[in-house]
């Protein structure tokens, strides 16, 4: 089932923060960053419980993630009345669980 989707406020600014530093490297990093996220963002609302739980999480909602592929980061997630929210998009090595306050209960 497909969802709508939406960006936390904070998500956008890093995610576009992020892009930016890719971008400021050579061969164009930030393009192919942001077609990789976009590409896990799609799977993530096509099939959203195809994904696993965020390790620990126990409350409602579930918050789930997706690998974006060729680059080290992931695109947390979860849903609640049938729209989509990404809750951050983190590098896979830094500051796990920051974005937790993010969740909305």
């Amino acid at each position: 089932m497909t969802h709508a989707f939406e960006f936390h406020p904070e998500a956008q600014a890093e995610l576009d923060a992020d892009i930016d530093w890719y971008d400021d490297r050579e061969f164009d990093l930030g393009g192919r960053f942001a077609d990789a996220v976009r590409a896990a963002v799609d799977a993530a609302v096509e099939d959203p419980d195809a994904w696993a739980v965020w390790p620990g999480w126990e409350r409602e909602p579930l918050v789930c993630s997706k690998a974006v592929t060729g680059f080290p980061y992931r695109v947390v997630y979860f849903v609640q009345d049938d729209s989509l929210t990404i809750v951050a998009v983190p590098h896979s090595k830094r500051r796990p669980g920051y974005w937790r306050e993010r969740v909305s209960r």
